[in-house]
């Protein structure tokens, strides 16, 4: 196939990948269980500078449904609390001692994600379709526009025009699908969520740390002065 047709069946991928990646992280979002990418746009204040979340803190999921984060300097613990509320207002948050064997203690913050309700569940289900039925419209628009890009020249190269279209729609189809992959799997985290809320088994907080011998509980956050 022409090295030119290669280049734009190349870039037509990367593009609804891109739509699919940035709808992957929408959905990331809303957040149901501890997910990781949760942290990375979390800024955090100091001494009149913005630091990424990683530069003064790191997290663990002790459980799909809790970071476990610890500052990396322990007069920083309040401005990693604000900087992480400014971006999730919905987790619950408290903070506790680690004593190890030694005697030393290490100061972490507890966060546990918000309970699944009905109301929760039916406002996260709309927002994933909404978010859904945009990126769909993206791609769809992409692939329609790079076929109108492209047809001037696929009539020119009449013995590459049927393999180039293919490998357009397959492309589009592709990325149609995994979308959906996407939608669904994060439908059922959100049922998932629901159905543990219903079970009574919403308070990660109890179940993971209330009985840990290894951690004394301080106070809530916006009690503690770091």
């Amino acid at each position: 196939m022409n090295n030119f047709i290669n280049a734009e069946i190349n870039d037509f991928n990367q593009k609804e990948n891109g739509y699919l990646a940035l709808f992957c992280i929408r959905l990331g979002n809303f957040n149901v269980k501890a997910d990781a990418q949760a942290m990375i746009p979390v800024t955090v204040s100091l001494s009149d500078s913005d630091y990424n979340f990683e530069d003064v803190a790191s997290a663990t999921r002790p459980n799909d449904y809790t970071f476990d984060v610890t500052p990396k300097n322990e007069n920083n613990t309040q401005a990693i609390i604000q900087g992480v509320a400014e971006m999730h207002p919905e987790f619950k948050v408290a903070v506790k001692l680690k004593e190890y064997s030694d005697g030393s203690k290490e100061k972490h913050i507890i966060y546990t994600m918000p309970d699944v309700t009905k109301e929760r569940r039916d406002l996260l289900n709309e927002m994933c379709k909404t978010c859904y039925d945009e990126c769909l419209a993206k791609l769809e628009m992409t692939y329609t526009k790079r076929l109108a890009d492209t047809a001037q020249l696929l009539l020119k190269m009449p013995e590459d025009a049927d393999n180039a279209r293919k490998a357009f729609k397959k492309t589009y189809n592709d990325a149609k699908e995994n979308a959906e992959k996407l939608l669904n799997a994060k439908l059922k985290e959100i049922e998932e969520g629901y159905q543990r809320y219903l079970q009574g088994k919403d308070n990660i907080w109890e179940n993971s740390y209330e009985n840990d011998p290894a951690f004394d509980y301080i106070n809530e956050a916006e009690d503690i002065d770091a």
